[in-house]
């Protein structure tokens, strides 16, 4: 008769430990994969938040008008842009304007055609803030989250003339016009430069134009709505 022979047990548990080492290493594979997925998707959706938060603030900014505003209901203000931070709770920062294009066709819809904006931060996420009507904050503003992890945001404004001489200016650089604040009544900056620091992609800093030679103006006698 034919003998057969089986497996010994130590070829068993050889084989058994071979198989555990494979699971192991594909399973550690698949692992690395996945989380390596995740982190790109993770990576890609902040990228997308800083894009479009970048976008929403140059549109309103080249949307920047000559509103005059009532800060306290009566005394009519022309301080069309501001930083500061009395304007609304913020822990980091403050951007506050009067933009247009916020389209009202026939005036059928309860607002106004003119979109009060506020950047601020709120618990490590920039919020763009907006009100219905630019006097009247009677209604809940609608709290628009831009960017997460966000740990500073400050804003400059550069004015044309602040070196005095234009040659000057252009001698000394871009840097030469630009301030901290905007106090002055009655004009709109040339350009606002925003910085952004996040934990994602440390400080970005970019310069939006506002069409200031351009902007529209609306007179006292519509500043209440």
């Amino acid at each position: 008769m034919t003998q057969q022979r089986g497996f010994t047990l130590v070829e068993v548990l050889v084989t058994m430990a071979i198989f555990a080492l494979l699971g192991i290493g594909s399973f550690t594979v698949l692992d690395q994969m996945s989380k390596t997925k995740t982190q790109s998707e993770a990576a890609r959706e902040q990228l997308q938040q800083m894009q479009f938060g970048w976008l929403m603030i140059e549109q309103d900014l080249r949307q920047l008008v000559n509103k005059p505003t009532r800060p306290n209901g009566t005394d009519v203000v022309r301080r069309y842009v501001s930083n500061d931070e009395r304007v609304t709770e913020s822990d980091s920062g403050v951007l506050a304007l009067v933009k247009s294009g916020y389209d009202n066709p026939g005036l059928l819809l309860p607002r106004s055609e003119l979109q009060p904006v506020i950047y601020r931060v709120r618990d490590g996420v920039l919020e763009r803030v907006s009100f219905p009507y630019v006097n009247d904050r009677s209604d809940e503003p609608v709290v628009q989250p831009l960017m997460n992890d966000v740990e500073a945001f400050s804003v400059r404004f550069f004015r044309d003339d602040a070196a005095g001489d234009q040659q000057q200016l252009q001698n000394q650089g871009i840097r030469a016009g630009w301030q901290g604040s905007w106090d002055t009544e009655g004009d709109v900056p040339k350009a606002v430069e925003v910085t952004i620091n996040s934990k994602a992609y440390g400080e970005i800093s970019r310069q939006f134009l506002t069409a200031a030679s351009t902007a529209v103006s609306v007179s006292d006698e519509d500043s209440d709505q």
